[in-house]
């Protein structure tokens, strides 16, 4: 796996992750025992359909769909560290 660099995170950026944690503290108020496959494809569905009404086209839908992916990723290793980053933390 390839090292990356860290980028600064921009003010707009730090508003975007906070508004996306307030809507998943809401969604985890009305949904707290639902099957997390359930609610992730829930979320892709309210995502897909996000998108199609901001995108022009589908290369600018895809634009966002990797954009999306980058955030999952990001999360997802901040959520799972690697033994190597719980050794230094």
């Amino acid at each position: 796996m390839e090292a990356k660099t860290k980028t600064p995170v921009t003010a707009a950026a730090k508003r975007e992750v906070s508004q996306s944690q307030t809507l998943a503290r809401k969604l985890a108020k009305v949904a707290p025992d639902e099957d997390p496959a359930h609610v992730a494809a829930a979320i892709v569905v309210f995502a897909t359909e996000t998108i199609k009404r901001s995108a022009h086209d589908l290369r600018e839908a895809r634009a966002y769909l990797e954009g999306m992916r980058e955030a999952i990723d990001a999360l997802l290793v901040g959520a799972f560290p690697s033994p190597e980053q719980e050794k230094n933390s």
